[in-house]
């Protein structure tokens, strides 16, 4: 039988294209990672690599193993690391980016105090996942609530603010909406809508709601702000930071409060773990009176 390490040196070869990065993966030196592989073809009887003083490529006979290998070895490290974590607490969160960095992460050592021995595990999407077939615990959602099949708490209600750099507009006690119409506008891609939606519902003006820059996030538009390059409409919450730090300045303008919110969801269908009972108590005091006026209000 084929020696196991030696495969495992082949397969990474296959799979990273340089023997540097396969031997730093697997521990070795260079001239290692040649041995091991001179000692798979003495084993298989067949040519695998292609030495031609440029380097290491695969021979035909290396591609037909290596597609046969496909991707075992990293089925036996995730095997192996699920093992090593049995004895560990984890929380598996799924959540959208933006709430995610902009607000949770920020907020997330507070809940590392309390749940010492709670591992966390989030991930950001914009994927709705099944919280009954995937491995999640729970997940923070965007949008009115009315999913079927899972259990959810409201956190809060979306709003709209409007936000720029000190620099274009002064003193922000008394810069008025007319001076909007001089703004250039900042969009994410994803919210191309809102600026629309904000002047709408607050009958103000602006001559070209859809001219200006697109960015391909809200963080994104967030540092075209910081950066003088326009206006951005966002939930102030997420700017708690930069406001603070004096990079951001809210004018006194109307804010808009959407339909949408943030809510914790979970599956009924799971039992309630520890982990995620103490992560939605957390949660739910976290953010409570945490109104479109800031934290507290």
């Amino acid at each position: 039988m084929a020696s196991l390490r030696a495969l495992h040196a082949f397969s990474l070869l296959a799979r990273l294209g340089r023997a540097s990065l396969a031997a730093e993966r697997l521990g070795v030196s260079p001239s290692a990672l040649s041995h091991l592989m001179r000692k798979l073809e003495g084993e298989l009887g067949a040519s695998l690599i292609l030495r031609d003083g440029r380097g290491l490529s695969l021979t035909e006979e290396g591609q037909r193993l290596a597609l046969g290998l496909g991707d075992a070895f990293d089925q036996i490290e995730g095997a192996v690391d699920a093992f090593r974590r049995r004895s560990r607490t984890e929380l598996r969160i799924s959540t959208v980016s933006t709430f995610a960095t902009r607000w949770l992460i920020p907020q997330l050592p507070d809940f590392q105090h309390q749940q010492p021995d709670v591992e966390i595990l989030l991930s950001a999407s914009t994927r709705m996942v099944d919280l009954d077939r995937e491995n999640y615990d729970c997940a923070i959602r965007l949008g009115t609530g009315n999913w079927q099949g899972v259990d959810s708490v409201l956190l809060w209600r979306e709003h709209l603010a409007i936000a720029m750099a000190p620099a274009l507009c002064g003193d922000a006690d008394e810069i008025t909406p007319e001076h909007l119409s001089k703004l250039r506008l900042l969009h994410s891609a994803g919210r191309r809508g809102d600026w629309a939606l904000w002047l709408s519902r607050t009958g103000l003006e602006h001559p070209d709601a859809g001219s200006g820059t697109v960015l391909e996030s809200r963080d994104l538009a967030i540092q075209a702000a910081i950066a003088g390059m326009g206006a951005i409409v966002i939930d102030k919450r997420f700017l708690t930071q930069e406001v603070s730090a004096g990079h951001l300045v809210l004018p006194d303008w109307p804010l808009v409060e959407l339909e949408t919110g943030y809510w914790f969801v979970r599956s009924p269908n799971r039992p309630l773990s520890r982990p995620v009972a103490a992560f939605k108590t957390w949660l739910e005091k976290a953010t409570h009176g945490y109104g479109p006026e800031g934290e507290g209000s």
